[in-house]
């Protein structure tokens, strides 16, 4: 068996993090590494990870600074420590900031035999919350671009532990051929329109609200533009996106499509990729759409351009 890493997770749904470890853990040798994953029990993260025949843990990761989470957090703390004592992982790598804290308290009673951890910082994040997510006390940290590194060594983390690893994507699985006129017509474009499009989580600081907005002075200078938005939606933020959309009378310019597995054909099939992003650590959907050929507008925040 190889050197055993466990990665911890916490979110159900794949955006752009969970793409890049599913990703990370497809080339693995496995020969050199035996990768464990611990993340919730259900979902279509844990799917893919099965799909790759990588092993999996079900736990759930409350949010750590709310107040009345606080048992939950204890449990769940209590159930990671047991699992790292069970499995004795060489390595812990925390996919994002969100769980370095319990990770931390995990394995605080290992002082014989710790475990170094390794955290990935994913998330564009002010300096002064940095000192939140206890980033001091792992080995090392992974920012994803320049402007999370300096946001990292600005809000207290050592130079010395923080390094910078852009996210790739596997060029190797890439179709040069996608069906277009397959999607437009799945999702019901007219002939001749123009498509724009997004690929994120559905969340509000992927911007969308700011593109609903903008979208009717689009459609007064291009008669034929259609929107097309792409990825998972957990928190009923799609109903609030339909509700904006009928108010600014663009409902039938508007076409969330939630999560799909491949992306590609989706980008493919647009005339522009857009990204209008409030907050972003990297946004890996920029790199796939430029990929398959495809120009992009972004707005200029953290990780971007």
């Amino acid at each position: 068996m190889g050197t055993r890493i466990l990665y911890v997770h916490g979110i159900e749904a794949i955006g752009g993090a969970e793409r890049d470890l599913i990703a990370l853990l497809k080339t693995l040798d496995r020969h050199t590494w035996e990768p464990h994953v611990v993340c919730p029990g259900t979902g279509p993260f844990r799917e893919q990870l099965h799909a790759t025949a990588v092993p999996t843990h079900a736990l759930s990761f409350p949010p750590w600074r709310k107040p009345l989470a606080v048992f939950q957090r204890r449990s769940a703390v209590g159930r990671l420590e047991a699992l790292v004592d069970r499995l004795d992982p060489a390595l812990i790598h925390v996919n994002d900031i969100w769980w370095v804290p319990h990770t931390v308290r995990a394995v605080a009673s290992r002082v014989s035999h710790p475990v170094p951890i390794v955290a990935h910082v994913r998330q564009e994040i002010e300096p002064v919350k940095v000192r939140r997510y206890e980033l001091d006390r792992v080995e090392t940290v992974i920012a994803i671009s320049r402007q999370i590194e300096q946001s990292l060594i600005a809000g207290g983390v050592s130079a010395k532990k923080v390094r910078t690893l852009y996210s790739g994507i596997d060029l190797s699985e890439r179709q040069f051929t996608h069906d277009d006129q397959a999607i437009r017509q799945m999702i019901g474009l007219p002939n001749g329109a123009v498509l724009l499009g997004t690929v994120a989580n559905l969340f509000l600081r992927k911007g969308y609200e700011v593109m609903l907005r903008a979208l009717p002075a689009i459609v007064r200078a291009i008669p034929t533009v259609h929107y097309l938005i792409v990825g998972s939606d957990d928190h009923d933020y799609a109903n609030r996106l339909k509700r904006l959309a009928q108010e600014l009378k663009i409902a039938d310019r508007v076409h969330i499509v939630g999560f799909q597995d491949p992306v590609q054909p989706f980008l493919a099939a647009l005339d522009l990729y857009v990204h209008p992003a409030l907050m972003e650590g990297f946004g890996i959907a920029v790199v796939e759409a430029m990929a398959v050929g495809k120009a992009v507008v972004a707005t200029t925040t953290g990780g971007l351009p």
